[in-house]
């Protein structure tokens, strides 16, 4: 599946909040959480990189084409070098091309005290969106009966 940096650092940001407020550590919910949040920490290198080329790229240079720095060490920028590069970033920061896997769990898999507010930021991460294709192995899945419904008294 595929998202945007903005939703995937945002769904980091709640779940590692989920994580930490949880009492218990061991369930599906909170291995799901973990799953994504791994694939995603691996993008979080990819990202860094991508946000200092386009710095590196609007940076200001002296007259003998080196990139001027500040005293800390930042890049320096003309003022509309510096608002060109923002707005690279910020279409960086939200175009959907993260890879990752989802991790779904079942409703009742998910605690009943992740708040509504939170749980929108779960949808595509943890939770299936409404009306998700299902795959041809959930399809099978959930064509095959259940012991629960065909369970008869010994006869």
């Amino acid at each position: 599946m595929e998202t945007s940096y903005k939703s995937a650092f945002r769904f980091v940001e709640v779940a590692q909040i989920l994580i930490k407020e949880s009492d218990e550590k061991d369930t599906k919910f909170i291995a799901a959480l973990n799953t994504v949040i791994e694939q995603i920490d691996e993008q979080r290198e990819d990202y860094g990189k991508k946000v200092t080329k386009i710095q590196r790229k609007h940076a200001a240079e002296d007259k003998f084409g080196c990139i001027l720095r500040d005293e800390r060490g930042n890049y320096r920028f003309k003022k509309d070098q510096e608002e060109a590069m923002e707005a690279k970033i910020d279409e960086l920061y939200n175009h959907t091309g993260i890879e990752f896997e989802p991790e779904y769990v079942d409703d009742e898999s998910i605690p009943a005290s992740v708040p509504k507010h939170a749980r929108k930021w779960l949808v595509g991460f943890v939770i299936e969106p409404d009306g998700a294709e299902a795959t041809p192995a959930q399809t099978l899945l959930n064509s095959l009966p259940t012991t629960k419904n065909n369970q008869t008294d010994g006869e």
